[in-house]
């Protein structure tokens, strides 16, 4: 007899590599004993039963897609209702009810409300039963591939024109719902019809498939594509924050594409061409993006080379500047117009300099002194990011080294950081270098990170922060209280400080609730043994609360703003403390 496992609502049978799992919903244990026999009895197939005794539990069990079959008591009232239930919200399982007694009219209104089949209890044996399973499983399983004939394209396995539509259709829904934006990308392939012309249409659908698996290659987990005919494609993108993560994929199309295609012994290369458009802004039916993202595909292709177009005119615009900084950003780092400041940083104990936030500028030949807010998104949208980052760890460390020379004491330098550079496999061997390049001890870097970016890729980021920590740098949780922060998590990562958001310092003398955030922030901070370091303290006001509250560290504009380095190597040399 197989062993049985019982929880608070369920009983499992465990049998050894179960492979058709059925939830049985029954409150009889003699019914739940009868059954486990029925499937012991059977030998061509391994069986794992949980028995659901618990009505109140019973829908939550049924939806949850852990079982491949649902054995449902069709009782009067309740199994009625459960099946009619399951079968409304869409219960992924077929469910075999099953009766007392033969009841024609009860069977039909069965099969009616959505059962597979029907038993009747004193007339089902091991045969039988083991029939009936057999027979909903195979019908299910026919259901499947006529619903993916229906919906999926053969060739290439996406979802075809239908199963796009509906996409389509209930990502708009969401978008309503939710306030946000979603973008359709139409895309056709330049050269297609050659390649069915010169090497046959056996050819042209192995190419087919290659597009198909370079375009699944690089979306997104959220992100849906499909193959509407031919050689046309569309990509529906959810979870939208910006222009820029619609480009970034158009991007990454158009670069997966431009690599050659092995066809025929021969290495061809085809031109892409996207034309997207936005909901609401450019429609808000399906019909009506779909339409005027092929009239924006079409305004590609008339742009030499493969090339991506929005609908709108301002949009168009947007994505234009953003290359525009992108490739003036690329060139500034060639031609040195990146630089540094410097923000002291005080311990708000001793009114002693003790460390410096390294902070990127860009002196543009035509606009000037740009802030990072002015380029920075565009940066990290794109692979300069990572270079920039590397470059701003070395000039922050050949400047400790250049500011040891003064002869003052010792202090730490903050670095911004991006998540992307921090994921980089690179990255610690490159920090070594630098570091060994600069004489600098690793000990005396921190590396600021944005909360919301870390606690979106705390998993992926965890590995990566112990190793850069081992090698002696801290991290610090940057704009603390402008996301969200777990606690658990935040201790099981090397973060050695906290930078309460310069929102809320700011609003300290104005918002007693602000005042009360700030308050608790500080306390849970210290409660996980953190250090709480101050941004943006403008007004002596704030100084005096935070010091009041036992703060560690203060930056802002009170006692000094961001500093070019001659600057600030003067406010060192005259060794000041803040007076308060």
């Amino acid at each position: 007899m197989p062993s049985v496992l019982q929880t608070n609502s369920e009983i499992t049978l465990s049998v050894a590599e179960p492979q058709i799992r059925i939830l049985f919903i029954n409150d009889a244990q003699i019914e739940y004993a009868r059954l486990c026999h029925m499937l012991a009895a059977i030998s061509t197939s391994r069986y794992q039963l949980t028995w659901c005794s618990d009505i109140n539990h019973a829908m939550e069990a049924m939806l949850s897609q852990l079982h491949d079959i649902i054995l449902l008591d069709y009782l009067p009232s309740a199994g009625q209702r459960l099946l009619a239930s399951a079968t409304h919200q869409g219960c992924k399982a077929p469910i075999i009810v099953m009766t007392e007694q033969m009841d024609t009219e009860l069977d039909q209104a069965a099969i009616k409300a959505g059962a597979a089949d029907y038993l009747v209890k004193g007339q089902t044996d091991t045969h039988v039963l083991e029939r009936a399973i057999r027979y909903a499983l195979d019908r299910k399983e026919g259901e499947l591939k006529l619903a993916k004939l229906a919906h999926y394209d053969a060739l290439s396995g996406m979802p075809n024109r239908v199963l796009f539509r509906d996409r389509l259709e209930g990502a708009m829904q969401r978008a309503e719902r939710g306030n946000h934006a979603v973008a359709l990308l139409f895309l056709d392939f330049d050269g297609f019809k050659k390649v069915n012309d010169n090497y046959g249409h056996a050819a042209g659908d192995r190419l087919i498939a290659i597009i198909a698996q370079r375009l699944s290659a690089c979306m997104r987990k959220t992100d849906s594509v499909a193959r509407l005919g031919g050689d046309e494609f569309t990509v529906v993108l959810e979870d939208l924050h910006s222009i820029a993560d619609i480009v970034n994929v158009a991007r990454k199309i158009l670069q997966t594409i431009a690599r050659p295609f092995p066809i025929a012994g021969n290495r061809i290369l085809l031109g892409c061409s996207i034309g997207i458009a936005q909901y609401p802004e450019a429609g808000n039916t399906v019909d009506t993006l779909l339409s005027n993202a092929d009239m924006a595909m079409y305004q590609a292709k008339r742009v030499p080379g493969s090339a991506y177009r929005f609908y709108t005119d301002k949009m168009n615009a947007e994505a234009i500047n953003q290359q525009l900084i992108e490739d003036e950003l690329a060139a500034a780092l060639q031609a040195n117009e990146l630089l540094l400041y410097f923000q002291p940083r005080l311990d708000l104990h001793s009114l002693k300099i003790v460390g410096l936030e390294s902070l990127l500028r860009w002196q543009h030949p035509r606009r000037g002194l740009l802030e990072p807010k002015d380029f920075l998104d565009v940066a990290n949208n794109s692979h300069l990011i990572t270079q920039i980052d590397h470059w701003a760890i070395g000039e922050s460390c050949r400047v400790l080294a250049a500011l040891d020379g003064l002869g003052g004491a010792a202090m730490k330098i903050a670095i911004n950081l991006s998540v992307k550079t921090l994921q980089d496999d690179d990255f610690l061997t490159r920090l070594q270098h630098t570091l060994a390049d600069c004489g600098v001890d690793a000990r005396r870097l921190e590396f600021e990170l944005n909360e919301s970016a870390l606690m979106a890729h705390v998993a992926q980021l965890s590995s990566s922060m112990r190793a850069v920590n081992k090698l002696g740098p801290v991290f610090l949780l940057d704009d603390f209280g402008s996301g969200y922060s777990s606690f658990p998590q935040l201790q099981r990562l090397p973060i050695a400080a906290v930078k309460i958001d310069a929102s809320l310092v700011q609003n300290l003398e104005n918002s007693a609730a602000d005042a009360r955030i700030v308050k608790a922030m500080i306390n849970m901070a210290k409660n996980l043994e953190l250090t709480v370091i101050a941004e943006g303290a403008d007004a002596l006001e704030q100084v005096h609360f935070l010091q009041h509250n036992n703060c560690d560290l203060l930056q802002g504009y009170f006692f000094s703003p961001a500093l070019a380095y001659d600057a600030l190597r003067e406010l060192l040399q005259e060794k000041a403390v803040l007076a308060v």
